[in-house]
């Protein structure tokens, strides 16, 4: 079965490829540009994560004629009320490349929660990611997974006079300031395959391939 993975981040790609490869499943995996994919991204205008992934899924399964799994994903960080949330990705505002992105990103987070104690930093990465069909020939699969942490405080960066650079060059990006209290780490300083066991696209990426072995089993018809 051909599966494309609606993504242009390729940090993502490399997430679910990897996670999939250890479930041994027989799928297909597609980028957009290995499919020959190339639309306007859609307009991610939902309140939610589960809105936006089932969004893109449908969206691109249109385009592309093949069945498609979409992720949206972010953080939510309790003193902030569940802030950044849905705009993760573009809490600063700022537009650019990831290495322009990010980093304005973090530190605006780090602003926000100033002196916040380390005890109500608390914080976790959410990722719901959606299956869906062309021509809607079948229910969409939608699936979350999270990842508990919580923000560094100033002190634990590598450099204090500039926290927003968190600790850590793995993952990509609130990654550097995303606390794992049983790891001493931060989510940054773990590998990619200790990173895939735990995190929340990780998490999200074996419920649907569990879903989807679930549902190849019990095909429904073609309407």
């Amino acid at each position: 079965m051909r599966l494309l993975i609606a993504t242009s981040n390729p940090h993502k790609i490399e997430e679910i490829l990897a996670v999939a490869r250890g479930q041994e499943t027989e799928l297909e995996l597609l980028g957009l540009k290995d499919a020959g994919v190339d639309v306007p991204e859609p307009v991610e205008d939902k309140p939610d994560f589960a809105g936006n992934a089932l969004l893109k899924a449908t969206y691109y399964a249109e385009h592309a004629k093949l069945p498609c799994l979409a992720d949206d994903s972010g953080l939510e960080v309790d003193a902030l009320k569940g802030a950044p949330g849905v705009i993760s990705a573009r809490y600063a505002g700022t537009t650019g490349g990831r290495d322009i992105v990010d980093p304005a990103n973090n530190q605006k987070l780090m602003q926000e929660l100033g002196d916040t104690p380390a005890d109500q930093r608390r914080a976790r990465f959410v990722c719901a990611m959606a299956l869906a069909w062309p021509g809607k020939q079948h229910e969409p699969i939608l699936v979350r997974g999270t990842f508990e942490g919580r923000i560094i405080t100033p002190d634990q960066a590598d450099d204090p006079k500039q926290p927003h650079l968190g600790r850590g060059t793995n993952g990509f990006g609130y990654d550097p300031l995303f606390w794992l209290e049983d790891r001493g780490c931060t989510s940054a300083e773990l590998s990619p395959g200790e990173k895939n066991a735990i995190s929340h696209r990780g998490d999200a990426t074996r419920k649907l391939l569990l879903a989807l072995r679930h549902w190849r089993v019990h095909e429904p018809a073609s309407p």
